[in-house]
């Protein structure tokens, strides 16, 4: 087989498997345009109903808005909310990146130092002012030197050396607008992805080796296999900023399967639980991506960079993965989190 026919059959088969596992998307744009307390937007001052209050973390201290969607604004999608304001709060970076480094014990990451609120019902009442004054720093004025928070030493360091400024994401308040939803299928640094690609080849070559259609390996300076594997690769990226469709993961799929394909004797041998292989196969039931944020450059969808501010590290991602069946009862008390950058 020649390497023409190889990256040939390989589209082939991206094609087959991205329109089998077909997912509902919408990708988000940003603005600084104006918005209201109850719009969809990222950072900021969040929607608090007359008797809430915002939410904080497990020692007390205030979380930060990182998005707020009013789902009255979003196309339509299979099992979302079509109304109702769901927002997602994160620590700022110095507290184990955003709040989110705690480990899934089965259920989920732990909201210990982020937070996840909805609200299915929106009070036309509540003000911008209200709310605001429920906020323990303006965001416009925290810094390391003022943050709902008790300084660490590395922050008390950054501050003697001149750095006050907190990294949080965003770093600014955008307004948050939706594209119409469109079906996208399975992306290349999905764990799903490789299951999918090496079934459909083994279906037509049964003899084959996965690892000889890897793209990196099928890299030609012919300008043909070249340009051919250039349309590829894209059409497998799932970056970009969105709610629903694939995930990127800019390290690795957090459902990745560590023992598949061990044996029973060499799981023992190696001395792993059985009760870790459990908890490893059972990451594979969050099914559904609820929400991704993406610095990627290439994939943003409105403006400079260095005007939005919405900086993960640089070409970073944070992912919310949900169980399908916990989305359609609106329950978003587990969510498998991950915040990773290159």
């Amino acid at each position: 087989m020649t390497n023409m026919e190889k990256i040939q059959l390989c589209q082939e088969i991206v094609d087959q498997i991205q329109k089998q596992s077909r997912q509902p998307a919408c990708y988000l744009e940003f603005s600084k345009e104006p918005f209201g307390v109850a719009d969809s937007h990222l950072g900021g001052v969040p929607y608090v109903p007359h008797n809430a209050n915002i939410p904080a973390d497990e020692d007390g201290n205030q979380l930060w808005l990182c998005a707020q969607i009013n789902f009255s604004q979003v196309p339509p999608m299979d099992n979302f909310p079509e109304s109702g304001i769901l927002q997602i709060f994160l620590s700022d970076w110095g507290v184990d990146d955003f709040g989110l480094c705690g480990e899934d014990t089965g259920e989920g990451t732990p909201q210990d130092d982020w937070k996840i609120i909805y609200y299915p019902e929106v009070d036309r009442t509540v003000t911008l002012e209200e709310c605001a004054s429920k906020m323990a720093v303006p965001w416009e004025e925290a810094s390391k030197k003022n943050m709902p928070r008790p300084a660490h030493k590395i922050d008390l360091q950054d501050i003697e050396n001149g750095h006050v400024e907190l990294w949080r994401c965003p770093n600014v308040p955008l307004k948050m607008t939706f594209r119409p939803a469109k079906q996208e299928g399975v992306g290349d640094e999905e764990y799903l992805f490789n299951e999918l690609f090496t079934a459909a080849l083994k279906a037509r070559l049964p003899d084959a080796d996965p690892k000889e259609f890897d793209t990196y390996r099928m890299r030609s300076d012919v300008p043909e296999e070249r340009e051919a594997l250039d349309r590829l690769e894209e059409q497998m990226k799932r970056g970009g900023c969105k709610i629903g469709g694939h995930p990127r993961y800019y390290q690795s799929d957090p459902r990745e399967n560590p023992y598949r394909g061990m044996t029973e004797e060499l799981l023992k041998q190696c001395n792993i639980p059985r009760e870790e292989v459990q908890k490893a196969l059972a990451r594979t039931a969050w099914d559904t991506l609820l929400f991704q944020l993406d610095d990627d450059f290439t994939d943003f969808p409105a403006g400079e960079m260095d005007d939005m501010d919405l900086y993960l590290g640089g070409c970073g991602s944070l992912n919310l993965l949900i169980r399908a069946e916990d989305l359609k009862k609106r329950d978003f008390s587990r969510i498998l989190a991950q915040w990773a950058c290159t």
